[in-house]
């Protein structure tokens, strides 16, 4: 019989990572794949990219709605309760072999309750990551304790999946999916991304990447900072729908709408994202994808504040903390054409060959006989 498994995506950035895994099951010709698709997906405030899901047709797809209406902790709290019974109706529905997750955010560790409480397996890509400035570390590593297969960035995240109790054997260090697109998607044409972020032809520019903060007045800070840039237009991607997310783009968007050299788009998409990336000075920011993505497109970055705090990082990724004279120096020294240079030949210690393939190949072929049996590894040895 065909194994079936279910696919669960909640956002843009995430089903960006998924989509060479789910490309891969959706042409292997023993596996059942459907998709559970949620959370921004189906908010036209967050791009409605339910619409990109229907157009690749990888798959079935089954839609729960959450609230996005409330944009604080509570909200966040109200939109969990009400998507836990939806996912569970879908998996009773569906009745997967397997779930496949891949992540921290909240949609993903509800889609993980649900199926612990089904007792469906869990696999899970990407725990054993560190981001110590942000409530995602707390969902991760209770995704991670509900899943049976795991799948890692790189070797230190795998040894620390391990030191949370879970079995080595079920445990492979594959590499980033989404440096894994770095290499993968089409490359555009400088002419094309100018076309399409709407910028001067005789002008660099940067992008920036900001999820929530803890204040607006350090988003304003930021954008005081990037304002001073005069000679540099500024790309802005919008924020997930996180707690205090609506507010960062609302204050970005008002910002934008007065300063002709910013640019603001609630989604590029990862394929247009990549490539604006590609031809950029540098990407500023606090997103996972400053430190995961861009250090294989030779392209500097500057990692502001504590969210990121953790992560594995290459050596062309700079830091600095919500200060704005420390900002101002390292966002000058990103600019520099020895950092440029740097950049350009700096290894990502998350770049690894086959990351799809190999994710593909286990979820679609571990035996899963015995698999909900879970016994807690003891890897003390003082």
């Amino acid at each position: 019989m065909k194994r079936r498994i279910l696919v669960f995506t909640g956002s843009r950035a995430e089903y960006g990572l998924f989509r060479n895994v789910i490309r891969i099951l959706a042409k292997n010709e023993q596996v059942d794949l459907h998709l559970l698709v949620s959370g921004t997906h189906l908010s036209p405030q967050y791009g409605f990219t339910l619409g990109e899901i229907e157009r690749d047709n990888l798959a079935p797809i089954h839609v729960v709605a959450m609230d996005l209406d409330r944009n604080d902790s509570v909200g966040v709290c109200h939109s969990m309760g009400k998507s836990l019974p939806g996912y569970a109706d879908v998996m009773q529905q569906v009745a997967p072999d397997i779930l496949l997750v891949l992540g921290d955010r909240y949609e993903t560790f509800c889609a993980a309750a649900s199926a612990s409480i089904l007792r469906i397996p869990i696999a899970h890509l990407f725990g054993g990551e560190a981001t110590e400035g942000a409530v995602d570390d707390v969902l991760r590593h209770a995704i991670t304790k509900m899943s049976h297969l795991h799948f890692t960035a790189c070797e230190r995240y795998r040894r620390r999946v391990i030191q949370m109790g879970e079995k080595p054997e079920r445990v492979w260090c594959v590499g980033s999916l989404g440096v894994e697109n770095v290499h993968l998607l089409p490359v555009h044409s400088e002419d094309d991304v100018r076309a399409y972020l709407n910028l001067p032809y005789d002008r660099p520019y940067h992008p920036v990447t900001l999820e929530r903060e803890q204040v607006t007045h350090e988003v304003e800070m930021l954008l005081k900072i990037l304002s001073a840039q005069k000679d540099i237009v500024t790309v802005f991607t919008g924020a997930n729908a996180d707690a205090g997310g609506q507010e960062v783009n609302a204050l970005l968007q008002a910002y934008v709408a007065s300063h002709p050299n910013f640019r603001f788009f609630m989604s590029l998409g990862v394929e247009r994202y990549i490539n604006a990336v590609r031809y950029s000075k540098g990407v500023f920011g606090n997103s996972s994808s400053g430190i995961g993505e861009v250090p294989s497109l030779g392209v500097p970055v500057l990692d502001i504040g504590n969210r990121q705090k953790g992560r594995e990082r290459a050596a062309s990724v700079l830091h600095a903390d919500l200060n704005e004279k420390e900002i101002t120096v390292a966002l000058n020294t990103m600019l520099q054409v020895e950092t440029q240079q740097l950049a350009q030949t700096t290894p990502n210690p998350l770049d690894k060959p086959h990351t799809a393939q190999n994710i593909a190949d286990i979820v679609a072929n571990y035996p899963l006989r015995g698999l909900l049996m879970k016994t807690f590894f003891e890897c003390y040895n003082g």
